[in-house]
């Protein structure tokens, strides 16, 4: 049983901006389609979405059983305005339209609630964008939480990490940047991270990016989670299906390559992430 615990099926790997284009008209169920079989044919039997703002996740969970997936999805992601998360979700300014989106989002169907915590890892100087965790993010979780709903978060720096998992985040996607004071909160809260790992290491020697600057992200990257391991910090395999040079189906075995590579094995992980974030 392969897992894929943190993917976007609305992408192909290769192009953000034309994955998106192909769903501007309404989801385009023959990509949506042939994105599930590629993880049915190497292995996926549970795939994770992290959401996107079209509806192309809440489709493949009406359809993922024919390829024998069991498919979870957020809907979106839920983000402050002027916060990272326009990609793949909505905004809001208030906690009353906060809410609004948390009642969206099950009405659509989801099966968790996916927040922001941070901005991305910038793989051309190694710094965290965007603006740090916001003051209301407790609130939020707590919110989510008392609807029924478990919290994936996207985090990356290590102080919005810590506050993140204190917070009461069930589970930290990305991570990068991320410290020893960090990894000891969510050791001790019991968060879930999905490192993503191979989103930085299958960029190694693509072209894009400074090969010098993506190696030593990797590097920190990957010590980083030997310390998480070392901590007890509880940690499960997802590549970010979709992004860039992270293929649907190939990723999960990227990923898993890296953490085994490491001395993990992923299986308590994933499997507690399965049970943890279900409608």
């Amino acid at each position: 049983m392969i897992y894929e615990c943190h993917g976007h099926i609305i992408l192909d790997g290769v192009s953000y901006k034309d994955s998106v284009a192909r769903h501007k008209n309404g989801v385009d169920e023959s990509f949506v389609r042939q994105n599930l079989a590629l993880c049915a044919a190497h292995g996926i039997t549970f795939y994770r979405d992290g959401g996107d703002k079209h509806n192309v996740g809440v489709l493949a969970r009406k359809v993922a059983q024919e390829y024998g997936i069991d498919y979870r999805t957020p809907a979106y992601i839920i983000h402050k305005k002027g916060g990272y998360g326009n990609m793949f979700g909505r905004a809001f300014e208030n906690m009353r339209e906060y809410r609004e989106l948390i009642d969206e989002a099950g009405r659509l169907g989801a099966d968790f609630i996916k927040l922001t915590a941070s901005g991305i890892v910038d793989y051309k100087d190694g710094n965290i964008t965007g603006p740090p965790i916001d003051d209301e993010f407790p609130e939020m979780v707590k919110i989510a939480h008392g609807e029924g709903y478990a919290v994936m978060v996207h985090a990356n720096g290590t102080d919005n990490i810590k506050r993140a998992a204190a917070a009461g985040a069930d589970s930290i996607e990305h991570g990068f940047g991320i410290g020893r004071d960090a990894l000891l909160t969510m050791a001790h809260t019991g968060t879930i991270w999905v490192p993503t790992c191979a989103t930085a290491v299958n960029l190694i020697g693509c072209g894009r990016y400074d090969d010098a600057i993506i190696r030593k992200i990797a590097g920190d990257h990957k010590a980083a989670i030997a310390s998480g391991r070392d901590m007890g910090v509880t940690i499960a395999c997802g590549s970010d299906a979709g992004a860039s040079h992270v293929g649907q189906g190939t990723g999960a075995h990227d990923e898993l390559a890296i953490l085994t590579a490491l001395g993990i094995d992923p299986a308590d992980g994933n499997r507690k992430l399965s049970e943890v974030f279900k409608q």
